[in-house]
């Protein structure tokens, strides 16, 4: 069975993780890393230990270019033995496009992309 696996960080996630329990919890293991410095080297190794048969995502609100995905993508290629996969906005100049009903569809495709395939 393929499982993907989703690292995930920021309220990106949890915006809409109680409508998503069933589905992660059925097809995927989420991770939330909530503090980056020092690296959470040992307890990442512990999680995803178990997940060589699926994919790692990092998903993440920030464009690519900011945020976590820099400083998190050089670290977690010491514990996996694939690459770790970004999944987000393309690089910006801005963390947000300043429109509120831009920015909501933004991460509705983001949060939909991100959790697209579980359960099914």
């Amino acid at each position: 069975m393929h499982v993907p696996t989703r690292a995930a960080r920021s309220e990106l996630v949890e915006a809409r993780i109680a409508e998503r329990v069933v589905f992660v919890s059925a097809d995927a293991l989420l991770v939330r890393i909530k503090e980056l410095c020092p690296f959470p080297f040992e307890e990442l190794r512990e999680v995803l230990g178990g997940a060589t048969a699926g994919e790692v995502f990092w998903v993440q609100e920030e464009p690519r270019n900011q945020g976590a995905w820099p400083h998190v993508a050089l670290r977690v290629g010491h514990i996996l033995e694939k690459p770790l996969v970004y999944y987000g906005r393309h690089g910006d100049a801005v963390p947000a496009p300043g429109v509120g009903k831009l920015y909501r569809a933004q991460q509705e495709v983001v949060i939909k992309g991100a959790f697209e395939g579980l359960g099914s």
